[in-house]
């Protein structure tokens, strides 16, 4: 690392995000070390904007005249060598990540039960950090830090750590722009990895390989997500009201990506991919979420293939959310939009530990 920059990353003002170390020693005084594999790389601004650079690495660099530096994996359109963009990206655009933070749920009482019981049963040591790969706008990243020490959120869509950013959150949480296969952490420095309803996006054999690399001795994995097997409860006309929900979905789901397989099939396949012997699979986690007519509406409208639905028909899209609400309120023999339901959803949840 040349002199000059080394000098321009020690100053208080050059935030480089967080973690950032640049080869054996840190650049930046306490700071918490990015893997052997980044660098900090310095280009000129006209080779590629900032916008592009922070599209990877938010607010990870700085202006200093015509030059600028940044800690990355990946530079705007300019790839580091060895590394690509791979995680399948459905959730960038500004829109639809607001509408993600809107009316995505949290984990479920029962699902967080799941995991903290499984890491309470493996961990002899106590959890200084989680990270929540593929985290969205941060609605599971946020119960992880009702637990744990320090809790670090990462997602490919610049978009998305930004609703998370300017949600509510707690000073053991950050955030960072970055892909599920090129975390910028260094070798076995993280207790926990999670992920909820993301891992079906990832390159799996790329992703678990960065995961084995990451954790610790003895550190966990927990790769969880809702299933299609849901229901709606509201009186006596949970029966009729579930119809008209799934109805619905039949007709977003014809949008549906390919990857979705691995939701379809309870993630066995990620399941087999997860290289620790010492894992299991649950399949009959059932939560009940309280919402809002207008939340599963919401709901639905978050989705991936109702997001390429409004690209291809955008009228039809619209107009079948409109009926969906339409009858789900008529079924109920309401007129707010505002009633409260139950979703009723079944997870399933991947947990394994890497050997000590």
């Amino acid at each position: 690392m040349c002199r000059a920059l080394r000098s321009l990353l020690s100053q208080p003002s050059a935030h480089l995000g967080w973690p950032i170390r640049g080869g054996r020693e840190p650049l930046w005084a306490g700071s918490r070390g990015l893997s052997s594999r980044h660098r900090a790389v310095t280009i000129s601004d006209s080779a590629c904007s900032g916008a592009e650079i922070n599209r990877i690495w938010p607010r990870a660099f700085r202006s200093d005249g015509q030059r600028v530096t940044v800690a990355v994996g990946l530079v705007g359109p300019h790839r580091v060598p060895g590394h690509t963009r791979m995680a399948t990206q459905m959730f960038e655009g500004k829109g639809h990540a607001a509408v993600y933070q809107k009316y995505r749920f949290a984990p479920g009482k029962e699902l967080q039960q799941t995991i903290l019981t499984y890491l309470k049963e493996k961990r002899t040591s106590p959890v200084e950090l989680v990270v929540d790969v593929g985290c969205g706008s941060g609605q599971g990243t946020r119960f992880l830090a009702e637990h744990f020490k320090k809790v670090v959120g990462t997602d490919i869509s610049e978009a998305q750590i930004q609703e998370a950013k300017d949600s509510a959150t707690t000073p053991n949480v950050s955030y960072l722009v970055s892909p599920a296969e090129v975390l910028p952490l260094e070798d076995n420095s993280v207790d926990l990895i999670t992920s909820f309803t993301a891992a079906h996006w990832f390159d799996l054999e790329k992703f678990m390989r960065e995961a084995n690399r990451v954790l610790k001795p003895g550190g966990c994995v927990v790769l969880c997500t809702y299933t299609l097997d849901m229901s709606l409860r509201y009186g006596n006309c949970s029966e009729k009201l579930t119809k008209v929900f799934r109805e619905s979905w039949d007709q977003i789901f014809k949008y549906s990506h390919s990857r979705v397989k691995h939701v379809l099939e309870d993630y066995k396949e990620i399941f087999e991919a997860l290289p620790f012997p010492d894992k299991k699979r649950i399949t009959d986690i059932f939560d009940k979420i309280p919402m809002t007519v207008a939340g599963v509406v919401g709901y639905l409208e978050s989705v991936s293939p109702y997001q390429v639905y409004m690209k291809n028909d955008p009228e039809a899209a619209k107009s079948l959310l409109q009926e969906a609400e339409k009858r789900m309120l008529e079924t109920m023999g309401v007129s707010s939009r505002d009633t409260p339901v139950e979703l009723w959803v079944r997870h399933v949840c991947v947990l394994g530990c890497k050997g000590q």
